[in-house]
């Protein structure tokens, strides 16, 4: 191959990989959201769990139960959709809850919350039945994959009204997105633009 076939292959490796990158980027934008309120990534699975409102119309994303009520320390009223834990789909749970969580109400009303501390230890559940099979199983196959998990001993049965506000009070720790991938991939297209550059020079100063 002479010096310039190897400039242009070059070349074209880095546009590929700088593409490729930008690609990259778009890609994790639209499949995967930073929760707004603790480090983990809302994947598809938990955006199809958890679907949450402002008064606005606006979407936020989150992670679990948890996650959803310390958006009220920001929000003052939030529309919640979700499901079942244990029954699954089938059984659709909706909360409004508006004043920052001093009033919550839930279709249905006996909808109950398992906290077991942290985001893969929060569970919902569509009445006691449900609550109790969770407590005692940890999961089912409805339970979102990376929650699929025992409970601790020490986990907290208790109603949407009751927890709304403790959440509320809490702090919300902001996690900027993760674009390790994409800004790999972009150091790398550097990179070989950086060694085109140099062969390039080295081919001039040899016609020189």
């Amino acid at each position: 191959m002479t010096n310039k076939s190897l400039v242009v292959v070059l070349s074209l490796t880095a546009l590929i990989l700088l593409s490729s990158a930008g690609l990259l980027l778009v890609q994790a934008q639209a499949e995967n959201r930073q929760c707004e309120t603790c480090p983990m990534t809302v994947d598809a699975e938990a955006q199809e769990h958890f679907k949450v409102y402002d008064v606005d119309g606006n979407r936020h994303w989150v992670e679990c139960t948890g996650c959803t009520f310390k958006l009220l320390k920001t929000y003052d009223s939030l529309h919640v959709e979700t499901f079942c834990d244990w029954y699954g789909p089938e059984y659709p749970i909706t909360i409004d809850i508006s004043q920052h969580g001093a009033v919550a109400t839930v279709n249905p009303p006996t909808v109950l919350l398992l906290v077991g501390g942290g985001c893969t230890g929060n569970r919902i559940a569509y009445n006691q039945t449900a609550a109790d099979e969770l407590l005692s199983k940890g999961f089912s196959s409805y339970t979102m994959h990376m929650m699929q998990q025992t409970l601790p001993a020490n986990t907290n049965v208790t109603t949407v009204s009751a927890k709304a506000m403790t959440f509320a009070a809490s702090s919300i720790d902001e996690t900027p997105q993760n674009y390790l991938a994409p800004a790999i991939v972009a150091v790398v297209g550097v990179a070989v633009i950086v060694v085109a550059a140099v062969a390039y020079k080295k081919m001039k100063k040899q016609k020189e």
